[in-house]
């Protein structure tokens, strides 16, 4: 009775940034324990995966030192936390899914080295003030989690907290989609259109908020990025842009040739550095 309460909250107690739509999302136990055979072999993911592993050696080469430190911001069940403390990196896996976070506890558990060097917390991204300043060497969130966050304000929160956990010289990995691509879909202008205009009338709606069905939720939210305001909001909050990866459309791979990306990329990929 204690988990049917907590989900069917009214919609003012819900946490800072999480909206309806997400709050349903994570406690749903079916996106958690089909998470994995539901995305399996997903492009982007091995994409992304890869990009982490490849950033967490540059940083072990550079600071010399054979393991760091990384946060794994909206953890999912584990897809980059484990291969990382594989690495022999300790990382801490924050999710407001407690069901996610079973599955990431299922798959460390079976190997004792690896349960020693992954910590979870089950928490709000936009609340992380439990987490101490200048303690963390990597922080990433992938898949578009950063999305999940309903307010622009309330994605800076997050951001803050990156800026400030990080050591001088951290890096942050963080994946968006492109809102511009609505404009080559059947219906897209229609829709780019009916977007603009409510962010006007609408206090609670900002443009590039999406509200969508989604295995069975009605109600899943999404903010859609465009480059400019990804690369608006790291930079306000103190981050200088090291990489900057324009996907193709599938999210495959980089987008080529780069042209007219704000039409073309299906996303963005930032790594960014602590200034």
């Amino acid at each position: 009775m204690k988990g049917d309460n907590e989900k069917n909250r009214p919609a003012w107690q819900l946490p800072p940034g999480v909206s309806r739509g997400t709050w349903d999302y994570v406690h749903e136990v079916s996106i958690a324990t089909q998470y994995d055979g539901f995305h399996h072999g997903h492009p982007l993911l091995e994409l992304d995966r890869n990009l982490v592993m490849g950033v967490a050696d540059e940083i072990s080469s550079s600071q010399g030192i054979q393991a760091g430190v990384a946060i794994d911001l909206a953890c999912g069940t584990g897809r980059c936390s484990i291969p990382l403390a594989e690495k022999g990196w300790r990382v801490i896996g924050i999710d407001l899914s407690q069901s996610m976070l079973s599955e990431v506890a299922t798959k460390k558990n079976s190997d004792t080295a690896i349960a020693q060097r992954v910590a979870l917390i089950r928490g709000n991204l936009v609340q992380m003030s439990f987490l101490a300043d200048q303690h963390i060497d990597m922080a990433y969130c992938l898949y578009s989690s950063i999305g999940m966050i309903q307010g622009r304000n309330n994605r800076l929160e997050l951001l803050r907290h990156v800026h400030r956990v990080l050591r001088p010289g951290g890096r942050f990995i963080v994946h968006v989609h492109n809102r511009g691509t609505w404009l080559r879909d059947p219906g897209g202008v229609r829709r780019w259109l009916a977007d603009w205009w409510r962010s006007f009338r609408d206090s609670q709606w900002e443009f590039g908020d999406r509200v969508y069905a989604y295995r069975g939720l009605p109600s899943m939210f999404l903010h859609i990025f465009s480059e400019r305001e990804l690369k608006q909001d790291l930079r306000r909050s103190g981050f200088r842009i090291d990489r900057w990866m324009r996907l193709n459309r599938t999210s495959s791979g980089l987008l080529s040739p780069p042209w007219c990306s704000g039409l073309r990329a299906g996303g963005y990929i930032a790594i960014v550095q602590k200034a």
